[in-house]
């Protein structure tokens, strides 16, 4: 039996997750990154993506903003912008979202700043429809 440390993911808003896992995996700029009991302690930024938690019945996935994981030697907390179970997630909703921005983008009269806001938009929508497409493959 793997060792166990508790695990928080906190948004603006609430605490989207608390339990005690075995792993966590997720992204940051130096590709995937996964963490057990007894990590190094450190700070990282990590990348939107989906977060891979595993405990001692279950696998599950959510989709989490970019944010920072912070790992000490008792507790592993990742402080994001937002986060939603695989199961949470529109897919409808993100695949308009994403058909609009898409469109939008190719209108010329766009400045750089809302080019950058249509294109975070659209890396957003994949990245929700990725994590919901977890919950059918797992």
């Amino acid at each position: 039996m793997a060792k166990l440390y508790k695990f928080e993911v906190v948004t603006p808003t609430r605490i989207f997750c608390s339990e005690d896992v075995e792993l966590i995996v997720f992204e940051t700029e130096k590709g995937q990154m996964g963490v057990m009991a007894n990590h190094i302690p450190m700070l990282i930024a990590n990348k939107m993506c989906t977060l891979k938690i595993k405990n001692e019945k279950e696998t599950k996935y959510a989709f989490i903003t970019e944010g920072f994981i912070e790992i000490s030697s008792s507790k592993v907390t990742a402080v994001v912008d937002a986060a939603e179970w695989c199961d949470e997630i529109d897919v409808e909703g993100a695949i308009s979202i994403k058909k609009a921005a898409e469109e939008e983008l190719t209108n010329e009269r766009h400045d750089r700043s809302m080019q950058l806001e249509l294109k975070a938009s659209i890396e957003r929508s994949n990245a929700r429809i990725k994590t919901a497409g977890m919950m059918n493959r797992h």
